[in-house]
């Protein structure tokens, strides 16, 4: 590992960022510290913003309406990241948390939507898109790793979770689709630009997928996950990509 010292700048302003940076031959899933560092930091000055201007964040401990319900999509390098975290736990802790996913798994199986999901031949509309996102959000499958309305993963959450912030009243995220809720502009686009470059490299269109079924998506395609790259220029391309 090295030290990287970045200034970027968002929004117009100034952000400087120390991280760790790999080195060597690495997975994807390896640079996510270092983007996570600068999607907090862009976070933070967006929330900064939104305070300033009189809006400030609804989000809060206790309040987990969006992790109770939503699809939570993350990238196929965050699903591994997931498949490695609960891998590493300790038991009984593993089998607890693996028993939630198979859960939420054979629940999506009972319908059409883990094939959906899962398929990597996706052909929709936004309005098919939506209408899909409606049908999960009405099977209310709670994220494995929610832990007494607060999250169990927090330092290790996707990027769609950190980046999930609200200033209208926290009650209207019980149903968003039929609620007007007012969502925090983020000025990266930290999720699409990293699965960009994932597609660029593993030759192949990527798409996001349910959190719930992160741990099955990895057990399709680990060995694809699990290629590496120049640490250097994957993290370089991968920083580039979220700053778009």
């Amino acid at each position: 590992m090295e030290t990287a010292h970045l200034r970027l700048n968002i929004l117009g302003e100034t952000v400087e960022v120390e991280a760790s940076v790999p080195t060597g031959q690495v997975r994807l899933d390896e640079v996510l510290p270092l983007l996570r560092k600068i999607d907090d930091a862009a976070i933070d000055l967006s929330v900064s913003k939104s305070e300033a201007a009189g809006k400030p964040i609804s989000c809060c401990r206790g309040c987990s309406a969006c992790c109770r319900a939503q699809p939570v999509p993350v990238t196929p390098p965050e699903a591994y990241a997931l498949w490695r975290l609960v891998d590493s736990l300790p038991e009984p802790r593993r089998t607890e948390i693996r028993a939630r996913f198979a859960d939420r798994e054979e629940r999506l199986n009972q319908t059409s939507l883990a094939d959906i999901y899962l398929s990597q031949n996706r052909d929709q509309t936004e309005a098919e898109a939506r209408d899909i996102a409606r049908q999960y959000f009405r099977l209310g499958l709670v994220c494995p790793f929610l832990e007494d309305d607060a999250c169990g993963i927090y330092h290790e959450r996707p990027f769609v979770c950190r980046q999930y912030l609200v200033t209208s009243p926290a009650e209207l995220c019980k149903d968003p689709f039929t609620n007007q809720v007012a969502v925090v502009p983020m000025p990266l686009t930290a999720a699409t630009g990293y699965q960009r470059v994932s597609g660029e490299l593993l030759g192949r269109d990527q798409y996001t997928i349910p959190l719930t079924l992160a741990l099955a998506y990895v057990e399709r395609h680990r060995e694809e996950l699990e290629h590496t790259f120049a640490a250097r220029e994957l993290a370089e391309r991968c920083v580039r990509a979220i700053l778009e």
